[in-house]
């Protein structure tokens, strides 16, 4: 007779203590995860390998969606994480990390750089990652030869930033005349902006250390190595041997402990202190960053979601037709930020609200003749 599965309870036969709650574990474990896939991140930014990047984050974006409480450190490595995201996407004009689809990642980036003013050490290191933010938000747009776009960006950053006045100015007259090759913009180049950024990663990661799986992978690959056995046999074969030294440690220890009295508790203390039992009202990976900033200590949340505009959501179905059809009539044709706030689009964005009404009034005219 088949037992009740309702009975039927995990038994985990591992190196583990008994005693130690297997949801702490859990916990540090996602803690050591998200360092790992935060190194890696910095590794593959710093390499410029676009599609490795997008991989981890994406993964990363899965485990803090699974991690409702998040310390400080985790919290700045979240923001940075979704600041390396945008300049990652910087010279992609037809990608946006908000729903004011005006901004451009590297204005986006804006942003979230600014909150991030506490977490560097250096002042003025931060200045000039923000100078440099400033030049390439409009450099860029001049690089793909949209200067339209290039003068909206000027006039964002000196209605929303601080820019400094001379900065504003300058890149003024680099727009009016469409000079691409301005020194001033070589002095203020992409590359120099990447390199300020490695800059300051190098120096947060050497203040906040997140190589602990990368250190204990490195041993299993050099032991690998030194033995000519490939990683996935020297793996096994370590994880077996540290398995048999932590049971011989168990069982000597046993002895020694008093029966009624242990030396040491064995229940773990989280890693990190919960700031509060509530849960967020949106989840961390798709809370926005506030485009105004009034204040560079402003407390803005770094997205991770890197979904461009140009997701494809398949066919429209008939409802989003007619809500469509609607939102135009009560807002007018363009106003289409208005019209995603009014009716939930399940997902889509301004520019493909915009290319299906093209279709529409294009069936419409057919129809008409």
């Amino acid at each position: 007779m088949e037992a009740d599965p309702s009975n039927r309870t995990l038994t985990i036969t591992s190196t583990t203590d008994e005693n130690v709650c297997f949801s702490d574990v859990t916990t540090v474990v996602k803690r050591w995860m998200i360092d790992f896939s935060f190194v890696s991140l910095c590794q593959f930014f710093k390499e410029g390998k676009f599609e490795e990047f997008n991989q981890t984050i994406s993964t990363l974006e899965t485990i803090i969606d699974g991690t409702p409480h998040l310390n400080t450190e985790q919290r700045q490595k979240r923001q940075i994480c979704g600041f390396l995201a945008r300049i990652m996407h910087g010279k992609h004009l037809d990608v946006s990390f908000g729903r004011d689809e005006r901004l451009s990642p590297l204005m986006s980036a804006v942003g979230v750089w600014a909150s991030q003013e506490e977490t560097v050490a250096d002042l003025t290191l931060f200045q000039h990652i923000t100078n440099l933010l400033y030049v390439q938000s409009v450099a860029v747009c001049l690089e793909k030869g949209n200067c339209v776009m290039a003068s909206s960006a000027l006039k964002w950053l000196e209605e929303e930033c601080e820019i400094p006045q001379n900065l504003g100015i300058k890149l003024s007259l680099i727009v009016s005349k469409r000079d691409t090759y301005h020194p001033f913009l070589l002095n203020f180049s992409w590359n120099r902006l990447l390199e300020n950024i490695q800059t300051f990663l190098d120096r947060f990661l050497e203040k906040h250390p997140s190589d602990f799986l990368l250190q204990a992978a490195s041993k299993v690959v050099k032991a690998g190595q030194e033995t000519g056995e490939d990683s996935e046999t020297r793996e096994a074969s370590y994880t077996t041997s540290q398995s048999s030294e932590h049971s011989k440690v168990n069982q000597e220890t046993s002895v020694l402990m008093r029966p009624k009295k242990k030396l040491l508790s064995t229940r773990n203390i989280h890693p990190w202190k919960p700031e509060s039992g509530k849960k967020p009202a949106l989840t961390v990976m798709r809370k926005g960053v506030s485009t105004r900033l009034t204040s560079r200590r402003a407390s803005s949340e770094a997205t991770l979601n890197t979904n461009t505009t140009r997701k494809n959501h398949g066919r429209w179905p008939w409802d989003l037709d007619l809500a469509l059809k609607a939102g135009v009539k009560r807002h007018g044709e363009g106003k289409w930020s208005r019209i995603l706030q009014e009716h939930d689009f399940q997902g889509r964005t301004g520019v493909q609200l915009k290319d299906r009404w093209r279709v529409l009034k294009k069936a419409h005219k057919v129809n008409s003749s």
